[in-house]
Parts: structure tokens; sequence; C-alpha cells
């Protein structure tokens, strides 16, 4: 006896043990904190991107979304989605034992289950707080969690929450990403056709697609219109309206299904990349940062177009219209390597006044390749590095009109030599500093480097903000050092600004969720050399575009400037060109170094996609003209007024 006693009381114990748990483990699993959900700080708040007119490029983060009010959501909206999910919401409790019982019936004739028994609140809490896992305790945690959040909220607040929270397809969370994503409109107008199509996408986001199945997402649409008007949501009069009218996708937008706007990609990534770096992933993800940046989203798209319309010309026959120096390019290519090749280009645009990059295109496709040709690429620059050779010089006082030998050379070292060449294979005898870099002549500026010492074009080089390896020997005169396009039109900035270089700056501002600035930057110039010097510079630059290699720039019909830059064999093919407002540099070759023929230069390949880009972008701006500083040595002025004279004399105006 006293051992069935004992096995009693065991069991009981147990039992009182077991349910002691089960019931302490229920409550700690179901003690939730409900306070966020209505302000909406529960959510993830993905970062939000800016661009420099503080309009929205870019939202980055694992979910994207925006909460609105109950008030700011369309009557249709809420009548629809209870119309497909839940319609008597407002006379039940949180659990409706008919609609269970109601779904047990169907699911039961059909033999499978059809039909869902969980109301809205049900839902909610399972969005909120539960896996999908189908098990006997989590059914009783969503029931518990389900009475509980009913004492604290509302119904309209629970309704809120549920179309804030759900996810409607195309990376739209809640109702006003979805509202802006296939209509482009706000939650508070959507009309009922539009309601009853999102609220049919509830159910099965991929499967109603609209943009990938649309005769599905009307199948949708229609069942939840014949649900309004079934369950008396809307009139006969609406329903034959709603279902005889047609409904209208905006285009899709991949600010909305990736995240961002595909012109303004290699710049959000660059951005993207400096938020993880200094704040980690989880706060860029979810930490509900604002950031605001410096891009011209109107100028990033001329970009976009230019790079696109450059690779097309050189790659395929499309455009019969293109000049011939770009023909021949493109039929070297074409033949070499066939149509769509995967040529690539960069470009970077920024206001040399400020610092402030405008737009950056790293490459012909992000979706096809991610990598950064503007910001991540070494490129060996070619002649587009001989300007700081020619600063050098200038600064060890040389000028403009100094001659320097343009003849055969060798240069010895143990029992190696190097003879450097130009590009025609031709030799000009004693030329002008000036001519030497208008005409990109090899052997001038090699003969010029020198004598100006190979270290002081490095120190010259490290001031302008390259920071990259740079080679100990004559080469570099004609560009065998690799840099980022960034860091070199970094440098041209200083060349624009008559030596004051800008901190680049892609970032204006950070706001923190709470509305709180944590990172600000404005505009910092520093002195790198004088202004005569850059005065002078500038000058012997537009000698380039008005009578040198970059002579296709004349096409731009503004005072600009610039270098041409090509590597050996064509594999690298640069154009840094400037007008006093705009500092822009263009790359273009292969990924793999293969060569781009022999008509490629920076001229042929680069200079057509910076005319193109500059074109478009200057729309608007004013034409001014570099001006004279207000302080020069007596010698510029000579040399200047001197070039003036001589343009006239060309002109017939003067004899």
């Amino acid at each position: 006896m006293k051992k069935i006693l004992l096995i009693v009381f065991l069991l009981f114990f147990l039992g009182f043990v077991g349910v002691s748990s089960f019931v302490i483990s229920l409550y700690i699993d179901t003690n939730k904190d409900f306070k966020n959900l209505v302000n909406g700080n529960f959510y993830p708040q993905p970062t939000k991107v800016y661009d420099s007119n503080n309009h929205l490029i870019a939202i980055l983060g694992s979910q994207k979304r925006k909460v609105v009010s109950y008030n700011k959501i369309s009557i249709n909206m809420k009548k629809a989605i209870m119309a497909a999910e839940d319609s008597r919401f407002f006379q039940h409790g949180p659990v409706s034992f008919r609609s269970i019982i109601r779904a047990a019936f169907e699911d039961l004739i059909h033999g499978k289950v059809v039909q869902g028994g969980s109301t809205l609140t049900q839902q909610l809490i399972k969005n909120l707080y539960l896996t999908p896992q189908k098990t006997l305790y989590r059914k009783l945690k969503e029931a518990v969690l389900s009475y509980k959040i009913s004492k604290y909220l509302t119904k309209q607040q629970i309704l809120a929450l549920y179309l804030n929270t759900v996810y409607f397809g195309n990376g739209a969370y809640g109702i006003d990403m979805a509202s802006k994503s296939y209509f482009d409109e706000p939650p508070s107008k959507l009309t009922i056709l539009q309601s009853a199509m999102l609220a049919g996408l509830v159910q099965a986001p991929s499967l109603y697609d609209p943009y990938v199945n649309p005769s599905l997402a009307q199948k949708r649409t229609v069942y939840v219109i014949n649900r309004m008007y079934i369950d008396k949501f809307i009139s006969k009069k609406q329903y034959y309206d709603a279902i005889h009218s047609k409904i209208m996708l905006r285009k899709r937008d991949s600010l909305f299904t990736n995240g961002y706007k595909q012109y303004t990609a290699y710049f959000v990534q660059h951005i993207k990349n400096w938020l993880i770096k200094h704040y980690g992933q989880a706060i860029v993800n979810d930490g509900g940062l604002k950031v605001y940046t410096t891009l011209n989203e109107k100028m990033q798209k001329d970009a976009y177009v230019a790079v696109k319309n450059g690779i097309l010309n050189l790659t395929t026959k499309g455009n019969k219209n293109v000049p011939y120096y770009i023909k021949y390019a493109r039929n070297w290519l074409i033949n070499k390597y066939g149509q769509n090749s995967r040529l690539q280009a960069a470009l970077i645009s920024i206001d040399p006044k400020t610092g402030y990059v405008e737009a950056l295109i790293g490459g012909y496709s992000y979706r096809k390749s991610q990598f950064d040709r503007a910001t991540q690429a070494l490129r060996q620059t070619g002649s587009a590095f001989k300007p700081i050779v020619y600063l050098t010089a200038l600064e060890e006082g040389f000028t403009p009109m100094d001659k320097i030998e343009d003849e055969p050379i060798t240069f010895s070292w143990g029992d190696k030599s190097w003879s450097p060449q130009n590009y025609t294979y031709k030799f000009r005898g004693p030329i002008t500093l000036e001519y030497a870099l208008a005409h990109s002549v090899n052997v001038a500026a090699v003969r010029l480097l020198d004598k100006v010492g190979i270290e002081n074009a490095k120190i010259n080089a490290r001031k302008l903000g390259i920071t990259e390896k740079i080679p100990n020997n004559l080469t570099i005169a004609l560009g065998s050092a690799s840099i980022t396009l960034e860091q070199l039109a970094h440098a041209y900035c200083s060349f624009d600004d008559y030596g004051e270089l800008p901190k680049l700056i892609f970032i204006r501002k950070i706001v923190n969720k709470d509305n709180n600035v944590i990172y600000s930057t404005k505009p910092d110039l520093k002195r790198v050399f004088p202004s005569s010097i850059g005065f002078v510079l500038t000058k012997m630059l537009q000698s380039v575009v008005k009578e040198g290699t970059g002579v296709y720039a004349l096409a731009l019909n503004r005072p600009a400037a610039g270098k041409t830059g090509t590597s050996n064999h064509g594999r690298d093919n640069w154009f840094m060109g400037f007008t006093p407002q705009l500092v822009t540099g263009v790359w273009v070759g292969y990924d793999n170094y293969r060569p781009c023929g022999p008509y490629a230069v920076g001229a042929t390949m680069a200079l057509p996609i910076w005319l193109n880009y500059m074109k478009n972008a200057l729309i608007g701006q004013p034409l001014v003209d570099f001006q004279l500083p207000s302080k020069l040595p007596n010698w510029v002025y000579k040399w200047y007024f001197a070039s003036i004279q001589e343009k006239y004399k060309k002109l017939g105006y003067l004899k």
C-alpha cells in the first residue's frame, strides 16, 4: 500500500512539476512589452540615404518599412484586408472559435488545409513574435499573446499594426512601402481595386506578384473584391466599378525592390561600405540612420547614361552616327573580341570648391559586377599623371616657354637600359613645355622628370592626396603608377582650384533614429601649391583641349582643361577634364587588362563619355572662364597676354 501511495505521490509530484514548468515557460515566453509597438520602435528601422536635395535614393536594411498610423490608411484598405483575412475582426475576440470550427470543417471536406482559422490578432502575434513552426505549444503561445495584446491595444491599433507588419512582396514591408512600391501612392489614397490587390498579396506575395504572375494576381484581386461585396464592405455600384476597372501599376522601381535606384548603385554601395566600417552591419540594417549625401541625382543620371552609351558605342554596331575616331576603336574591339565584350568604364565627378562627390559610376552594370572601378580599381594612369611632373617643374622655376629636347635618349642603370618612345615614334627637337604637355610628348616628359627629380614629383603626388605606391623610377612620367580614379580626380581638383586641395566628401551628415546628428562634415580646402603656379598649370592644360590630345573636348563649347592618358597597348584609357565648376574623370578598359587595340587612346575611349556627361551635367550652369588670380609674377602676366596675342594673330585680328 505504501508503495502504491509513493508511486501516486511521485506521479502527482512529477505532474505538478511538469505543469508548473509548462506554466512558467509559457509565462516567460508570453511576457512581452507591448509599449514600443504603438510608436513603431519595435520594428527594425532601415537606414535611409538621401541625395544633396534631400530626396530619398536608397533604403538599406533587412526590412524596408515606414510605420503609418491608423488614420493614414485608406478605409478601402482596412476593409479589403478584413475581407481577405478576417471579415468579423471587429465582432469577435482575439481568438475566434467560430473561425477555428469553420476552418476545420472546410479542411475536413477538402481533405487538406484550405482555410486558416487565425484572426488578424493571431496573425499579428505570429508575425511579431513567433516562428512558422506548427506545434500545439506555439498555437497556445499565440492564443495567450493574442489575449494579452488585446488587453493593451484597441482593435484599431491592432489593425494598423498588422498592416504595418505584413510583407507585400517586392521588398515592401508594411502598407506604406507597398502602396508606394506598386502604385506610387500614399496608403491614405488607395482605391478599392488597389486595396483588393494588396490585400490579396498577403497570403502568398511571390505567387500573386502582379509583375511576374499578372493573371493569378488578377484572379486573387477579384476574389477579394467579391469577399468585400459579400461581407457588405462595399456597395453594389462600388463592386461593379472595381470589377470593371483596370489596375495601373507603377513601373517597377529598383528603389523598392533592391533598396536603391539602379543608376545610384555604385554610389550607394560606397556609402554603405563606409557606414558598416564606422557603425557596424546591425546599425546600418536596423538602426534607423538617415544619411545625407553629396550626390546630385540629376548629374548621377547623366553619368549613368553617358557610361552606358559610351560602352555601347564601343562594343556594338547599333549606333551608326558615332564619330570616325570612335568607329576605328569600335571596329577593332568587335573584330578582336566580338560584340558586347566586357569592356568597362568608371566615372567620378567632383565640385572642386567643396570636394562634394556629385556623381560616381563604378562600372557598366552593377547587376553584373559590384566591383567599383572608380574607388577600388588600381590602374596605370598613362599620361594623365604628367601634370604632376609639370607642376613639379613649375615649382622648380621652369616656365611654359622654356624648351626641352624631344630627341632620342637612353637611360642606363647597371646592365639595364631604357629608351622612352613617343606615341608617334617621331621626334620634334626642342619644344616648349606648354607644347610638350598639350601634345603629350613622352620623351619630353621623361627628360623633364629627370631634371626636376623623381622624389620631388612623388612628394607632390602625396601632397595631392595620392596614397598608392609610386615606382621610384622615370617611368612614372608616363604613368606607370597604378592609382584609383577617385584619387586622380581628387588631385585634379587642386589644379582647378589653383593649388587648393579640397577634402573629398561623400556624406554631409548622419542623423540617428532619435534625430540627433551623430556625424557631420563641411568643406575644407588646403593650400598645397601657390595659386600662380595653379593658374599657369591650368592654362597649360587648357592647351591640351585647344590644340592637343584633348581637342575633341572643344565640343563642350565651354572653357575647359584636361589631360588624356593611355597605358601600354591601350589597356587603360583616361580623360581627366575640368571646367571652373566641375572636375570629372573617366577611365575605360578591361578588368583582365587585355589590350583595347591600336586605336584605343584616352581621346577615343574615355573623352567621348566625359563629353557626353559634361554637356548634360552643366546644362543651366553659367558659362564662366578660368579667372586670373589677384597676384601673379610678372613673367606669368607676360606669358598669359602673349598667348592671347598669339591667339588673335591666328584668328587674323592682329598682324
